[in-house]
């Protein structure tokens, strides 16, 4: 009987002590993509149009929750070929990376990597796309939320990033600021890879 409350006691010391001694996790880096995961959700939007009306910069104006990094440019676009994808300052108008992208699936997103880009929390930035490859307008995205065409809920929120509105302009082949307002799609679609840790 002594051995058996022994061998008790013994055991419940070694479970506190694993218990005790389990390992703080470090610091966590997560991992965000808002226009996929935009799009993956069909909540904000869930209707899809393929339009090609002429050569457009196509964007989004949005800010992050937190303090983080952007350390990859992308795109969905309804052609195959080499895009533009341009990030930008939207309080001066000022570029601040652009990159090819070459799309082969149009079915999916296409990113590439970028030299890191610290972003601040709240301040406000601009994605963008150019619909031109080998200075051929090509078809593009469009997407919209039921009922009727047009009627997306700007501002919304995808993870740690606040779209705040769609914006357009008229472009050459080269990556133009988008400068005008329009809520009635989510164009392009540009999108970004946010990276911060928790």
């Amino acid at each position: 009987m002594k051995i058996m409350k022994k061998i008790t006691l013994l055991f419940v010391i070694c479970i506190g002590l694993l218990i005790g001694c389990k390992k703080e996790a470090g610091p966590v880096t997560k991992t965000e993509n808002p226009a996929k995961a935009t799009v993956d959700s069909k909540i904000t939007v869930d209707t899809l149009q393929i339009r090609n009306t002429g050569n457009w910069e196509f964007g989004q104006k949005f800010y992050v929750s937190r303090n983080g990094n952007i350390t990859k440019l992308g795109c969905k676009l309804a052609a195959t070929g080499t895009f533009k994808v341009s990030l930008w300052d939207y309080a001066t108008s000022s570029l601040i990376i652009t990159v090819p992208i070459t799309v082969a699936d149009t079915t999916q997103f296409t990113y590439s990597s970028i030299t890191s880009i610290a972003v601040t929390a709240n301040t406000r930035y601009v994605i963008s796309v150019n619909n031109t490859s080998a200075g051929i307008n090509k078809p593009y995205y469009v997407y919209y939320k039921k009922p009727g065409l047009g009627s997306i809920a700007y501002p919304f929120t995808t993870g740690s990033i606040t779209y705040e509105t769609g914006l357009y302009k008229g472009a050459a082949p080269a990556p133009v600021f988008p400068d005008v307002t329009g809520t009635d799609g989510f164009w392009g679609i540009p999108d970004i890879q946010f990276e911060y840790t928790e």
